[in-house]
């Protein structure tokens, strides 16, 4: 069995070694041989007096031991421990913790378990000024951040750290434990206890679901098909219904998948090998030439629809205007070449698919973008925290240095394309999933009474996008599915408006943006693509 390492990381005088003494304090009745070793060393010591047989403490700093590979083998190899606790530096780059958990002597002997961050709230403005990447990269990465020191009075100022904090990191469980001195010392423990007490679920990589729904997938036909062989002559069972959906879900996904990955590999790329800067000089601050940027940046900056939204974001913090901006989001992923090569191949034989889906995706994010421009915002649209922004991916949570080497580079991209893979993969899988329930089980005559009313079966379709949110790269063969159930028209909302707008791009928007402004964008997208489209389609094709 591995040995799981769970690290405490934060400044100096953030409460680390309180909460490694707290958390020895709650598992002192456990079986567990744990080994905590300390890389700092604070006013607060390690609490001798809660050593069981089953506990060890090691000082790094006597030996001025680095936390490299070989260290963490010789700590599991000597003592084998069941868990290994390291309170961290706060000044050690974080990024180093997940360079020493990739390496193979390394991962065949231990496993990252929970990564806890402490915050000291009264220092927090302080750090963030100072030593802000080293902050962000600490909250950024923790699944657990515990805002320590927090003082009565300070409802709004504790309301904006809280905000910042999870502006860096949405998914990672959020404590806060009250200013103490002597004479209630023990409220600290009480509040650290509940934190420490609380152990995060062990983490399921998306690969492993991935595989464990298409085990579950091949096991359930291999059953079916040997029931259907041993029952043939004695049993009537029908399974045209599971063999149709059967056909449809995989035929999506073998047609799907190889666009989704040289998709995720060219935005990956762009992501590691170009800086948001150098992407921001590229387009003008001004309108005129502006609109015309954005209207065809895409075809030379293909930014996966995962990170359209920051890239977005980042355009306007540098000064481009607004409706230039979201021209950009609108346009760049249909007009991205893979979505063009894989709309072709989604439907051979009808070029006009690809030709109506580029006009149609340009025109509609033009007229959204002059109408931004003639009817302006009269407030600042981006929210203040939206500064510290990045997306959730393993590259944008760590600090970004433009000097790392190429190998390293390829690293990143490696990890940055898994998890983007992965993290569109599941909504691609859902879409697919529910589109062939959909062909199977819903009669026929409903897709045909639906087919005859152009305005409702456009915003069924429309609706459809939304929801699935499935990756621009891959959604043309979903597309193709309802083809022979809806009009062409209303098959060209689906493929428009869902690079345009999904559940997806809505949160991460209202993440950087006013809500009132995202409510008005929302709409306006809405309408002006059902408008163009009802109207336009219906007529030219």
């Amino acid at each position: 069995m591995k040995t799981r390492v769970d690290i405490v990381t934060g400044f100096l005088d953030s409460g680390k070694t309180t909460y490694v003494n707290t958390l020895l304090q709650i598992q002192a009745q456990s079986a567990e041989k744990i080994v905590v070793v300390q890389f700092e060393a604070g006013e607060v010591n390690i609490d001798y007096g809660v050593q069981k047989e089953n506990m060890v403490f090691v000082n790094a700093l006597e030996g001025e031991a680095p936390l490299d590979a070989p260290y963490l083998v010789s700590i599991i190899e000597k003592y084998s421990p069941d868990k290994i606790i390291i309170e961290y530096n706060g000044m050690y780059d974080v990024q180093e913790v997940f360079t020493l958990f990739e390496q193979n002597g390394v991962r065949g002997k231990c496993v990252l378990g929970n990564i806890i961050c402490l915050v000291d709230a009264t220092t927090f403005e302080v750090y963030m000024n100072n030593l802000g990447e080293i902050l962000k990269n600490q909250i950024a990465t923790a699944d657990r951040i515990i805002l320590n020191k927090v003082t009565h009075g300070q409802e709004e100022t504790l309301k904006s750290v809280e905000k910042r904090m999870r502006a860096l990191n949405k998914k990672a469980e959020l404590f806060t434990v009250e200013l103490f001195d002597d004479e209630i010392s023990q409220a600290v423990e009480t509040d650290f206890e509940v934190a420490a007490n609380i152990e995060a679920a062990p983490k399921g990589r998306l690969s492993n679901i991935s595989f464990g729904i298409f085990l579950l997938f091949a096991l359930t036909y291999l059953a079916l098909s040997v029931v259907r062989g041993l029952n043939a002559s004695e049993i009537r069972l029908d399974f045209s219904g599971f063999e149709g959906f059967y056909m449809v879900f995989l035929s999506i996904l073998m047609q799907t998948f190889p666009f989704m990955l040289i998709g995720v590999f060219v935005s990956s790329g762009i992501q590691v090998f170009f800086s948001n800067e150098a992407i921001v000089k590229l387009f003008p601050k001004k309108f005129g030439l502006g609109f015309l940027t954005a209207m065809f940046g895409g075809l030379f900056l293909p930014v996966c629809e995962c990170a359209i939204v920051p890239v977005m974001t980042g355009l306007v913090k540098k000064g481009v205007a607004l409706p230039i901006a979201v021209t950009f989001m609108l346009a760049a992923p249909i007009i991205n070449p893979i979505v063009i090569i894989s709309t072709y191949y989604a439907f051979p034989g009808h070029p006009e698919f690809v030709i109506f889906r580029v006009y149609f995706g340009l025109v509609i994010a033009l007229v959204v973008g002059i109408l931004l421009m003639i009817f302006p915002e009269t407030k600042v649209a981006l929210l203040e925290q939206a500064n510290s922004l990045t997306c959730d991916c393993v590259y944008c949570t760590i600090e970004r240095n433009e000097k790392k080497g190429l190998r390293e580079k390829l690293r990143l991209l490696f990890l940055h394309a898994g998890e983007d893979f992965f993290n569109a993969g599941k909504y691609l899988v859902i879409g697919a999933f529910l589109t062939s329930l959909i062909q199977v089980m819903v009669p026929k005559n409903i897709f045909l009474e639906l087919g005859t009313k152009d305005g409702l079966s456009l915003i069924v379709m429309m609706a459809t996008a939304f929801l699935f949110s499935v990756c621009s790269t891959s959604d043309a063969f979903i597309a193709r599915s309802f083809w022979n159930s809806f009009s062409a028209g209303s098959i060209m909302g689906f493929l428009v408006f869902g690079p345009m707008m999904d559940i997806k791009n809505l949160f991460m928007l209202l993440g950087s943006f006013r809500k009132t402004f995202v409510v008005k964008l929302v709409l306006l997208i809405t309408c002006v693509a059902f408008l163009l489209l009802y109207f336009l389609t219906f007529i030219i094709i």
